[in-house]
């Protein structure tokens, strides 16, 4: 548990860093329609008060959080390729 610890900080830190960038790409692409972009931002700013509401103690670190969170992330991250993609 103590090396579990510094490994999910890492992670998330990383995760958080990851999202912050890729929104403000988002922000600033002046191709992409309102509602895309809206609906992507929304979708970081949830992603993004996960794992804050983890250390801040509203929710607890367990076993789900950590199956659901990376799956999640993915679908972001495969949700802003499609969109810079065209499709």
């Amino acid at each position: 548990m103590v090396i579990l610890r510094p490994l999910l900080i890492a992670f998330n830190v990383a995760v958080v860093t990851y999202l912050i960038y890729r929104m403000f790409q988002v922000i600033k692409d002046p191709y992409m329609t309102q509602g895309r972009k809206t609906l992507i931002i929304v979708a970081g700013v949830i992603l993004l008060l996960a794992p804050f509401s983890m250390f801040f103690g509203i929710m607890n670190a367990s076993f789900l959080y950590f199956m659901i969170y990376p799956v999640a992330i993915s679908l972001f991250l495969y949700l802003i390729r499609e969109a810079y993609s065209g499709s």
